[in-house]
């Protein structure tokens, strides 16, 4: 008797081990369905890159189903990769940027990682997409440190980063030129060092005081004469604070039930009176207003969400462009963030 108990538990455990698996290979399947559906291209080699660089590759998400989908989450497999999405909700038709992120300072050698991107659809259902980037981190090259973060820089000042490019074993190797796709840049590359089978070369970056407000992300390409990896790139980042501040950064409206509207205020601020011209971003349940024509230093935005009116659930997230009368100020951007019960 004890025997065929001991029996039957065996066989209730192969049973749902292999219930499992069919469920895990359903779940991959059902993934790779979305990721074919969505993204022309789902994977990307960065080739042969400097130890400690970051390197980054948008893909592009075209939402060719019939429903709204509201990106929820980017997960990668390492912590040596990230993610950021141009937009969190993509309607049918429209199309959004994954940019995927890899840090490759504590690796050496062949690394590849998975960025997962889950999404709600308009009718409830949570599906995931897959997005694979490889990269060959080489050791005898090495990038300190592995890009180049302003951080906040105030417009009109000119503020400098440095990095270091160093390697081994290559007596022969140098830069050739250097590619930049911005002009509120400048750059300059030095040799530095040259001593038997040693490199080094100091990049210096700037930010030039005519850089136009506004988020700053750029990669530079350093040419070299090596046909195994012709080009480094060196990405850079940052902020442009311009004369338009907003309070707060990010404005929380909480949560919304099926029916009564949601109101939250920013405060816009400048050194000198100003006109708020235009308020563009409205739609899908969300408005934005402010007193029209009046000239002062600060203004109150008053953002609204009414769930009747809008089409969307789950966390959501609403950028509105503010444009003034204030010459060569570009527009300012308000985030606003919410959560709509189903």
């Amino acid at each position: 008797m004890m025997g065929g108990e001991k029996q039957l538990r065996w066989r209730a455990l192969g049973f749902v081990a292999a219930a499992f698996l069919v469920l895990a290979s359903d779940g991959q399947a059902r993934s790779d369905e979305w990721t074919a559906l969505l993204f022309p291209t789902s994977r990307h080699d960065f080739g042969a890159v400097p130890r400690g660089s970051v390197v980054k590759h948008d893909f592009t998400l075209v939402n060719r189903s019939q429903e709204t989908l509201t990106i929820v989450n980017l997960h990668p497999s390492c912590g040596c990769t990230s993610g950021r999405a141009s937009a969190r909700v993509v309607a049918p038709g429209q199309s959004a940027v994954i940019e995927a992120q890899m840090d490759t300072r504590n690796f050496v050698g062949l690394k590849s990682t998975i960025l997962f991107v889950t999404m709600m659809t308009s009718s409830g259902q949570e599906v995931e997409a897959r997005l694979g980037v490889t990269s060959h981190i080489m050791s005898e090259l090495v990038l300190n440190p592995g890009a180049i973060d302003f951080g906040m820089v105030p417009r009109g000042s000119s503020v400098e980063r440095e990095l270091s490019i160093d390697r081994i074993n290559a007596p022969g190797w140098r830069f050739t030129r250097m590619l930049s796709g911005t002009r509120s840049l400048s750059a300059k590359l030095v040799e530095t060092a040259r001593d038997g089978g040693t490199v080094g070369y100091k990049l210096t970056v700037s930010v030039k005081p005519d850089a136009q407000a506004g988020p700053l992300r750029d990669e530079l390409r350093l040419i070299s004469n090596d046909p195994e990896m012709p080009s480094i790139p060196v990405t850079v980042t940052g902020w442009i604070k311009g004369e338009l501040s907003a309070a707060p950064s990010i404005l929380a409206l909480g949560r919304a039930q099926s029916a009564g509207e949601v109101k939250g205020r920013f405060v816009v601020r400048a050194s000198r009176p100003f006109v708020i011209q235009a308020i563009e971003g409205a739609g899908d349940g969300f408005t934005a207003s402010t007193p029209q024509g009046v000239r002062a230093s600060a203004h109150v935005v008053t953002v609204a969400y009414n769930p009747e009116t809008g089409n969307t659930r789950g966390d959501l997230k609403k950028v509105f462009r503010v444009r003034t009368d204030i010459a060569g100020e570009p527009p300012l951007d308000l985030t606003a963030t919410i959560h709509v019960a189903p």
